[in-house]
């Protein structure tokens, strides 16, 4: 073991003591110049421009890496790829060849503006249906008849007859009209098979009880509303997809950027004008 010990410890020291002689020998000048052990000017130059504290170096730094990146075949400026997507989903993944995710963004799309096209259309066709309807089975002659007929004090408790009124004293019919004549009980008179000789204290019950048809009117209202309501939240998905394939079209980008320059930094031995020479290379690959 001893034996062991004082060996390797020899050893250790004629290492140390031999590459301190040679650091000598270089710089006292005592190798000749053609010495396959004396640094070729092209080493030298190699080393230079490694140098972290050469010019070279520092001029690069004052770069960004983005600016550093911009040079390079391949480069994708991400906010053009931002603004391609954010103009059509999937496009900025399309420019920067992300293809899984161009389709993917881009069926969203399609997804969210089907689901918005063909509830608006259900949502429109139900509205025209229950407009038909009101238009044929209430009628506004015989509900402002029977109107006119009240005292002030009664037509005075009714919230939305005033509206009405001017609704028809200009010969529209709004959303709001629509809505009024089923959603309220002092418009039930109006209604086909309804009473016309019903006093205030009867309208709330009559309505619920004496009027289906009402009912059904209202059913329909609700359908078309639930349907156009879904059409809404296909708009806010085509939104959301905007957005999100935006972010990430940016993002990509970047990512993409960043893989382009592969950096492999080593350490070689070449034989160049008669010498062995130590350099240093960097291979780049995109």
């Amino acid at each position: 073991m001893k034996r062991h010990l004082l060996l390797t410890i020899f050893f250790v020291s004629f290492i140390v003591s031999t590459m301190a002689h040679g650091r000598d020998l270089f710089d006292n000048g005592a190798l000749p110049k053609n010495s396959l052990l004396t640094p070729s000017k092209t080493t030298l130059l190699t080393a230079t421009y490694f140098n972290p504290i050469s010019q070279t170096a520092q001029d690069s730094v004052k770069l960004s890496r983005e600016q550093q990146l911009s040079k390079l075949p391949g480069y994708k400026l991400p906010k053009k790829a931002l603004f391609f997507s954010a103009v059509i989903p999937g496009a900025g993944e399309l420019f920067v060849g992300s293809y899984w995710k161009a389709a993917a963004f881009f069926l969203a799309e399609v997804g969210a503006w089907t689901y918005y096209g063909v509830n608006h259309k259900k949502g429109k066709d139900k509205e025209d249906e229950y407009e038909v309807f009101a238009d044929d089975y209430w009628n506004p002659d015989k509900w402002l008849s029977w109107y006119n007929g009240l005292d002030d004090n009664t037509k005075n408790t009714f919230t939305h007859a005033g509206h009405m009124l001017d609704l028809l004293n200009e010969g529209k019919r709004t959303q709001q009209y629509y809505e009024m004549i089923g959603k309220y009980s002092e418009f039930v008179v109006g209604w086909e098979g309804a009473r016309t000789d019903l006093t205030l204290d009867e309208l709330l019950e009559y309505r619920k009880n004496e009027i289906p048809i009402a009912d059904d009117y209202m059913e329909m209202r609700a359908e078309s509303n639930d349907l156009l309501r879904r059409a809404r939240t296909g708009t806010t998905i085509a939104m959301i997809n905007h957005l999100l394939s935006a972010i990430d079209a940016a993002w990509t980008a970047k990512i993409h950027n960043n893989r382009l320059l592969k950096t492999a930094l080593k350490m070689e031995q070449i034989h160049f004008d008669n010498y062995i020479q130590p350099v240093l290379t960097l291979k780049m690959e995109w």
